[in-house]
């Protein structure tokens, strides 16, 4: 691997001991997965940079059943993530919202909203219309959901999603602090990842790093409690100041050498799954810095890469796989990657 022509690529200063950490990361991944690294770029937004684009229609958007609103309005999100998303508050409109996505050629949909006071994303009324995105539109079909319970799982199952996506958290400060849910704690998501696991479904559990308010606080615990269930992928994520309520001193980005630290600890941990780095994490030259450590650390995969990532993982001996789709499909697309090449 030719690192210093790489790091020269991208015209950064990458720290030399951790880049020599890192790298324990990247051979885990050579090892288990060979190559092939996928860079994601969703339909919700046009993302391009030099090195980076995707000129297809966009094939996978956000759907939320709740439109903006929610109930619990955390403070490192503010109901925020919803306003990109197509709105469909009810199992009609739902319906109705597939048909006219799917006469545009749109595959995939990831359905989503709000959470409710005690941790859900209000999905109970929109199964079956769900089920019919899936079985007679023929769309790609997640969910990005909060905490579950064993009614809401059977509700998952007989709509026969894809994969289902939801965000652990290690701490219960931060679940109380952040989340707003003083009542529950790092048992309920431990236990929601258990009741998806046994019931067959796959899931694809994020990280946020940073959540509480920029420290590094529960992110390895949170990785713990994941790696128990062998997740069908890990998706990590950096908690972004400009989403949030909390003025920017309350809620800054944890330091990139942190976050690295983090992503290699998830790589070792969970070594049999792809693990990718998100959408949300904070832009500018220390997002360069991030996905090119990130690279190192050894992930599958990286949704919108800064500018300059997709050349540096070629300089590296990587073979970029471009894709429109979300980064939580990422779990098909590796192992269909390795049964054929």
């Amino acid at each position: 691997m030719n690192l210093q022509g790489a790091v020269e690529e991208l015209d950064i200063e990458l720290n030399p001991s951790l880049v020599e950490k890192l790298y324990e990361g990247y051979e885990i991944r050579k090892k288990k997965f060979g190559d092939r690294i996928f860079f994601y770029a969703p339909g919700f937004k046009h993302y391009e940079v030099d090195d980076f684009s995707v000129n297809s229609p966009p094939k996978f958007v956000d759907i939320s059943v709740t439109g903006r609103q929610c109930e619990l309005m955390c403070d490192h999100c503010a109901s925020k993530i919803l306003w990109h998303m197509i709105p469909a508050t009810t199992p009609e409109e739902l319906i109705r919202v597939g048909h006219e996505l799917k006469e545009k050629g749109i595959e995939g949909v990831l359905i989503s909203g709000g959470s409710d006071k005690n941790g859900y994303v209000p999905l109970w009324d929109f199964f079956d219309a769900m089920k019919y995105l899936k079985e007679e539109l023929g769309f790609l079909l997640t969910c990005h959901v909060g905490l579950v319970d064993e009614e809401y799982v059977q509700g998952l199952k007989e709509a026969k999603v894809d994969a289902v996506l939801l965000d652990i958290i290690g701490d219960n400060e931060t679940i109380a602090q952040v989340y707003k849910l003083p009542h529950r704690t790092t048992e309920d998501y431990d236990r929601s990842l258990k009741l998806l696991k046994e019931a067959g479904l796959r899931i694809v559990p994020h990280v946020i790093i940073g959540l509480h308010y920029g420290k590094i606080k529960g992110e390895y615990y949170a990785i713990d409690m994941i790696a128990k269930y062998e997740p069908d992928a890990l998706v990590l994520v950096v908690v972004m100041p400009y989403y949030g309520k909390a003025k920017f001193q309350l809620l800054p980005p944890p330091k990139t050498e942190e976050t690295a630290e983090v992503i290699l600890y998830a790589r070792k941990q969970v070594q049999n799954s792809p693990v990718v780095i998100g959408c949300a994490r904070p832009a500018g030259s220390e997002r360069v810095k991030l996905d090119a450590y990130a690279v190192l650390a050894g992930v599958n995969g990286i949704a919108f890469p800064a500018e300059g990532i997709v050349t540096y993982s070629k300089a590296l001996g990587l073979k970029p796989v471009v894709s429109p789709n979300c980064c939580s499909t990422v779990y098909s697309m590796v192992f269909q990657t390795m049964e054929t090449s």
